[in-house]
């Protein structure tokens, strides 16, 4: 059964051409087990998998913290917005590495 967790991070979108702005969103991620991170960050072949790649399996939802509710920068993005600028892919990786429960 798989379960998820949740964790604050701050995305970059694209304002303009190549003009980021970095918001604050909640993401809802799926949990995998630790013991699994090794091989879950490899293809079969030993070659490691795009941060774009990892993001899209484990990123579940993107939500708009309370805080940020009656913002203008608080439009809704889905997962693939925020998949669509490589930084922002690597960010959630590192995020989903670091907030990973270690049970």
């Amino acid at each position: 059964m798989s379960t998820t967790f949740f964790c604050n991070l701050s995305v970059p979108i694209l304002v303009g051409e190549d003009r980021y702005k970095y918001i604050p969103v909640v993401g809802v991620f799926r949990s995998i087990p630790f013991e699994q991170i090794d091989e879950w960050v490899m293809h079969p072949d030993g070659k490691p998998r795009s941060d774009r790649e990892l993001a899209a399996e484990v990123l579940v939802e993107i939500r708009v913290p309370p805080e940020m509710s009656g913002s203008a920068a608080a439009r809704a993005f889905d997962v693939a917005d925020i998949l669509q600028l490589d930084r922002a892919a690597a960010i959630v990786v590192s995020t989903y590495l670091a907030a990973l429960p270690r049970v």
